[in-house]
């Protein structure tokens, strides 16, 4: 049975629909993963919300628009800086992140009113930017904030802003994919036919699903601009607000990644008409086929062979000195959805390499049935994967690289495996022909690392051998026991020493191998530390002395003496598990015993420790009398306080129309409570009810 029950799935069954390991003359249609599915309870996923799909994937990206998040800030900072777009106009997308910053009053009493203000702040601080896209959150969406209301209230009170709705809460989809959905239909009803752009060219496209991550978009433009097609949009890579609402102007939609943006591409087929053809731009022999494609439907193929020519002629012999040395490597994908069946071949074809387990975050089961279809026999395929199931993977195919976002790199990095950056990129960009360089350098850089091998390397352990010489541990007896603290000994006068250091870094020696000592060497450029145990680590050690003077009666050494002796002798008495920036500073010599202190610096030391026991005097008066203070306190406060009001009122008392009208409104009173409560029996008996049950409530403490 090909669908497959990992050993550590084994309390969640459930699982084994998700995870597919392709065997030989198997009809893959039958036996693709469940996907785009509610996670199972006890799988740790590693997707992304809908409202991440939304924000962070599409909108985030565009170079010119304000994006604000209606909810608390956490949602804004977590969608902030993850993602590397650039753009040519400075990043101002990466730079800045706007939040409506929900608390939780906002949430009891509703936040329309702070998301008006935001927006109204928003434009405020930016006066250049004009568009600006809004999102809801799963606390806004929970407490029912309406916003579109409130975003056609900013548009009518500042006249020339354009706004977009996002509402898709993180809770709406199974994964970010929902948000992905949202947005594309969202912007085909509400903005794709708003704006007319600017026609320059006969040959005109949106390129969909490119989102730029570390130059992708400036690839395709080169390309574009060399076979004269004007592009209208990206969908969003380096794109403007503008430029996607005139998406309707373009003569064919070029679709890059089809699972995040392929909705908007059949839409605008349906409502205007426009073509779709689907390109894979990673790797050289999809990347000459997009370009074919591009060509053939605009009769313009002789410029599509003169782009790839050149291309090719620039960067295949660079190509093929990586695949020499990476013919052969077995790699893993564990990304978010199509880049699973973009990569697969392109490092199969182009680089003989062997992709022999794939994890998809939010695909859906066409694209499983597209990358099982180019996909290898053996290779483990598995929707929604979570790290256990990772571990176990890596211990089944032992692959020599894993191409996967960073939270998963940061596992990987753990159990001393090279990975690349598949969601952000190492150096990209990785899209066309300089781009399958780029990959290709990375993963081999990766591979072929030292760091990683080093890495491997358990230094606690007795792979690591001492820097201390054996015969120097002898040295250690009993008069050494008794001192525990490091002895420095100098056999010349020392010139005035300041902040003098040394900094070493770790050795690590192997178990089989001796320490080259050499004596010459050792002894006028380093400490000589002896220790009775192994120093682990011994990083930015600095040792800081101060002038010994020479006794009177001892001649200076000679010249020569003077140059051999140019090092500490220092001898530890206590093993050193780790000495990182330690330091030995000497202290002020004391004075001999039969040499009493002068009489003030005897006083200013009494001085000195009554006020370091000052706080423990008062903290112990302030516990054993804390009753009378308070009570003392309390007067004092109550007497303060009667005397201002007495001050107020006679101030009061001194302005005549004031006074009158305090008269005159006690009297008014006093005639209305006569007449309220007096005249009649029954009001005089509903009087003594009101005052009935104060009594028993506030007095005798009852409820009535």
């Amino acid at each position: 049975m090909p669908m497959k029950l990992f050993k550590c799935d084994e309390s969640i069954p459930e699982r084994e629909k998700h995870i597919y390991i392709k065997e030989k003359g198997e009809d893959t249609t039958q036996f693709l993963p469940s996907a785009h599915v509610e996670t199972i309870p006890g799988s740790l996923s590693e997707r992304g919300c809908s409202y991440c799909g939304a924000k962070l994937v599409i909108g985030g990206v565009l170079k010119d628009t304000i994006q604000l998040i209606h909810g608390p800030v956490g949602c804004a900072y977590d969608t902030w800086h993850t993602k590397r777009y650039p753009s040519d106009n400075g990043n101002f997308q990466l730079k800045y992140v706007w939040s409506s910053d929900m608390k939780e009053q906002h949430v009891v009493f509703g936040g329309e009113k702070l998301l008006k203000k935001a927006m109204l702040e928003a434009f405020a601080e930016f006066p250049d930017i004009k568009r600006m896209m809004v999102y809801t959150t799963c606390s806004t969406a929970l407490i029912g904030d309406d916003i579109k209301p409130v975003v056609k209230e900013v548009e009518k009170e500042l006249g020339d802003v354009d706004i977009f709705t996002v509402e898709c809460p993180g809770f709406a989809g199974v994964s970010q994919s929902k948000g992905h959905h949202v947005f594309n239909m969202g912007w085909m009803t509400d903005k794709v036919g708003t704006f007319e752009p600017e026609i320059t060219s006969p040959y005109t496209i949106n390129v969909i699903g490119d989102y730029n991550i570390q130059g992708d978009t400036f690839v395709m433009e080169k390309y574009m601009e060399k076979m004269g097609i004007q592009i209208i949009a990206h969908f969003t890579g380096n794109g403007t607000y503008d430029s996607l609402r005139g998406m309707h102007r373009a003569q064919l939609n070029v679709t890059n990644c089809a699972r995040s943006a392929g909705y908007i591409a059949n839409e605008l087929k349906k409502k205007y008409g426009i073509p779709r053809i689907d390109v894979d731009t990673w790797g050289f022999d999809y990347a000459k086929e997009g370009l074919r494609k591009i060509g053939a439907f605009f009769g313009i193929e002789d410029r599509a062979e003169a782009v790839i020519a050149e291309e090719v002629a620039k960067y295949e012999s660079k190509l093929e000195w990586y695949k020499e040395r990476l013919s052969g490597k077995k790699v893993c994908i564990w990304t978010g959805g199509p880049r699973l069946w973009h990569w697969t071949k392109a490092l199969e074809d182009d680089l003989g390499m062997h992709v022999v387990a794939m994890s998809s975050k939010f695909g859906h089961q066409e694209d499983f049935e597209k990358v099982i279809a180019r996909g290898e026999e053996g290779t483990i395929y598995i929707d929604d994967g979570n790290e256990l199931e990772f571990f176990e993977v890596l211990e089944m195919v032992k692959p020599d690289l894993v191409l996967t976002g960073p939270r998963v790199g940061a596992l990987v990095k753990k159990l001393h495996l090279p990975y690349v950056n598949g969601h952000g990129y190492h150096n990209g960009p990785y899209m066309g022909f300089e781009g399958a360089v780029n990959m290709a350098r990375d993963m081999y850089n990766a591979i072929y690392s030292p760091l990683m091998k080093l890495a491997q390397i358990d230094i606690r352990g007795e792979q690591m051998k001492t820097v201390i010489p054996e015969e120097n541990r002898k040295l250690i007896g009993s008069e050494v026991q008794q001192s525990k603290s490091p002895e420095i000994t100098s056999t010349e006068p020392i010139a005035p020493i300041e902040s003098s250091k040394v900094d070493t870094q770790p050795l690590l020696v192997p178990a089989n191998q001796p320490l080259p000592w050499e004596s010459e060497v050792q002894q006028s450029k380093s400490f000589d530390i002896t220790s009775t145990e192994p120093i682990a680590a011994f990083e930015s050690s600095k040792v800081e002395t101060q002038p010994l003077p020479l006794p009177a009666d001892k001649p200076l050494p000679q010249e020569s003496e003077v140059q051999q002796s140019k090092s500490f002798n220092i001898i530890l008495t206590e093993p050193i598990a780790a000495f990182e920036s330690s330091k030995v500073e000497t202290q002020p010599l004391p004075l001999p015993a039969d040499k009493p202190l002068p009489q003030w610096q005897q006083t200013g030391g009494k001085f000195s420790a009554f006020l370091e026991q000052l706080p423990k005097y008062l903290g112990r008066f302030s516990t054993e009398y804390q009753l009378p203070i308070l009570c003392f306190s309390a007067i004092i406060t109550v007497t303060i306080a009667v005397k201002i009001i007495l001050a107020v009122l006679d101030v009061i008392n001194e302005i005549p129309q004031v006074s009158l009208a305090l008269e005159l409104t006690g009297i008014g009173y006093l005639i209305w409570f006569v007449f309220r409560y007096l005249f009649k029996a029954s009001t005089r008996e509903e009087l003594a009810a009101q005052i009935s049950f104060i009594q028993k409530e506030i007095v005798e403490g009852q409820d009535s």
